[in-house]
């Protein structure tokens, strides 16, 4: 089966979107399939992403020229001075910003029926909700290809762009189904996304480890909590080194290890510093390959993700596929991840009640081996590649009608507890 991963271009490591296409388009490889992917912009040679796609022996093309990836680069910063200068314009920068690169994508059209066309895959899996995925989908659809696109977030999510939803939106009922991450997130499509589609739900995955993964390290009464992310307002970094102050306060033995990037960087450690904390805040920048990711997890205790909006996090099933229990937010798709047995749930924003949950598990060691141990094994049955690839697989066999599968490569047989369709 030939598929074609399709996506704008690869951001690096502040875009979980290019961990999901990424362990998708190597697993599948690893499953026999014949797998490419199709960018709109050119990506960089040193890019993780793209060199973990190349050492997999899985082809990338793009689309735009490198003048127009540089024309996009300038205009993205300075769309982002205008922000920064004039905070009230933003849904008005926003917009006009929209406008343009549209009209960029837009010239790419043709460029990207002939290739499909040329390249005659058996199928589009389009991820992103941007203008370049438009055009990819109203390009594969006149080629007459299966369509599919994957929404992995929360449709018209964060509310400040709404309005990329409502054109993006337009574009949907050309495709011949539309996945979310979760069964939640996939009612939550169905009820905002046009009703002419047909969703289903195709989990993100993590590598993981081969073997189960060792049990926390016992640190001489010490306990690491830890959030891998982007250091961004949405992410809710802030909100946890609240919560962490307070556990500080009660609790002698507790550090707080961050992976990761972003605009409250230089925030959370600012607010550290005033808590008196900066000795037991540990900044682990950006994890560059999977080793360092296990790596990082490794040395935790307690995973914790404090989210105002999310789908499903890579980092959660990062974390559940090393073994480490979970404190998050119950919010978009991440209720669906974790039962009562491999987290806990907390409500976005309540520092309280992170705090407190995170008091409950740096006291009971016991509760978080049984915990992380209950977490492994929902990785295994939920976002392990042995669990998603041949999900991935049935659902392209659904929808490539113009080429069937007889044979699903890697097929155990048994259905994944969230093979279902709404």
């Amino acid at each position: 089966m030939r598929i074609v991963l399709c996506k704008g271009q690869i951001f690096g490591p502040i875009s979980g979107s290019d961990e999901t296409l990424v362990t998708y388009a190597v697993n599948l490889q690893k499953a026999g399939h014949s797998v490419s992917v199709l960018l709109m912009y050119l990506y960089s040679e040193d890019d993780q992403y793209y060199r973990r796609l190349r050492a997999a022996g899985v082809p990338v093309a793009w689309l735009a020229s490198a003048f127009a990836q540089t024309s996009l680069g300038t205009g993205r910063k300075v769309a982002g001075k205008l922000l920064k200068i004039f905070p009230s314009s933003k849904q008005l920068i926003r917009k006009r910003a929209q406008r343009v690169v549209t009209r960029m994508a837009t010239g790419h059209y043709q460029q990207c029926r002939d290739f499909l066309e040329h390249q005659k895959p058996d199928l589009m899996h389009i991820i992103t909700p941007d203008p370049f995925a438009m055009v990819m989908i109203r390009a594969g659809h006149d080629a007459g290809l299966p369509l599919i696109y994957q929404e992995l977030g929360l449709p018209y999510h964060p509310p400040d762009f709404k309005t990329y939803y409502h054109e993006f939106a337009s574009v949907l009922p050309l495709c011949n189904e539309v996945a979310a991450l979760s069964p939640m997130l996939a009612d939550y499509c169905r009820q905002t996304l046009p009703s002419s589609n047909t969703f289903s739900v195709l989990p993100i995955m993590s590598d993981g480890c081969e073997t189960a993964p060792p049990e926390n390290p016992q640190r001489n009464g010490s306990v690491n909590f830890g959030f891998a992310a982007r250091m961004e307002e949405l992410k809710g970094p802030m909100v946890l080194m609240e919560a962490f102050g307070e556990v500080s306060r009660h609790i002698g033995e507790v550090k707080l290890k961050i992976a990761g990037d972003g605009s409250q960087r230089g925030l959370v450690a600012s607010r550290a510093h005033s808590l008196n904390l900066s000795d037991r805040y540990d900044y682990n920048g950006v994890y560059a390959s999977p080793s360092d990711r296990n790596e990082f997890m490794r040395e935790l205790d307690v995973f914790v993700m404090p989210s105002f909006t999310e789908g499903t996090p890579n980092s959660i099933i990062e974390a559940m596929a090393n073994g480490r229990p979970i404190i998050a937010s119950a919010v978009g798709g991440i209720p669906d991840m974790i039962d009562s047995e491999s987290g806990i749930l907390v409500p976005a924003g309540d520092t309280a009640a992170l705090s407190d949950a995170m008091m409950q598990l740096a006291k009971n060691p016991q509760r978080r081996k049984k915990m992380g141990s209950a977490a492994y094994k929902r990785y295994r049955a939920l976002f392990s590649p042995e669990a998603v690839v041949p999900l991935l697989i049935e659902t392209y066999k659904r929808i490539s009608v113009r080429n069937p599968v007889t044979k699903l490569n890697g097929h155990s047989g048994k259905s994944h507890p969230w093979s279902v369709r709404v």
